[in-house]
């Protein structure tokens, strides 16, 4: 369970449990902003609000979030947008992701995803001292929005 720390994102939280009877605040996995910038925070978050973007990945590392999880989506500067429940977490090599799962993510399409996670996972296996290829493995994490509906 994550405890949000910003004043701004408590007082999210409990605007959305006040709006939304029987969720579990114990469910509450993580508060966070897609991408490393400002700029594809932002488009990511407007993507998550309006329906564009129901998926994302990371490199396989950590804990894997569960079905039910809910996380806070926010912009690179913390304030919060939206909140989100995990519906499906599964593992691919880099080289198999597929066109559907490059729209889920908000990209448009393969081509997209690949060129913008080349260079964003290429950054973080260099970081780690490891190399990106096909077969580096991913987990994709799909998730709905639940807040605001």
């Amino acid at each position: 369970m994550v405890h949000p720390t910003d004043a701004r994102t408590r007082a999210f939280w409990q605007a959305f449990l006040a709006a939304t009877p029987g969720a579990d605040p114990a469910r509450l996995t993580a508060v966070f902003a897609f991408d490393d910038n400002p700029e594809g925070a932002a488009f990511c978050a407007a993507a998550v609000l309006d329906g564009r973007k129901t998926a994302t990945s990371s490199l396989d590392s950590g804990p894997l979030p569960r079905p039910g999880d809910l996380e806070i989506v926010t912009e690179h500067d913390g304030t919060p947008r939206a909140v989100i429940r995990i519906t499906r977490v599964d593992r691919v090599a880099f080289g198999a992701v597929d066109e559907a799962f490059a729209v889920a993510e908000g990209d448009g399409s393969l081509a997209a995803w690949r060129e913008t996670h080349l260079r964003y996972y290429g950054a973080r296996c260099a970081e780690r001292g490891e190399a990106l290829g096909p077969g580096t493995m991913l987990r994709r994490i799909f998730f709905e929005r639940v807040w605001p509906a």
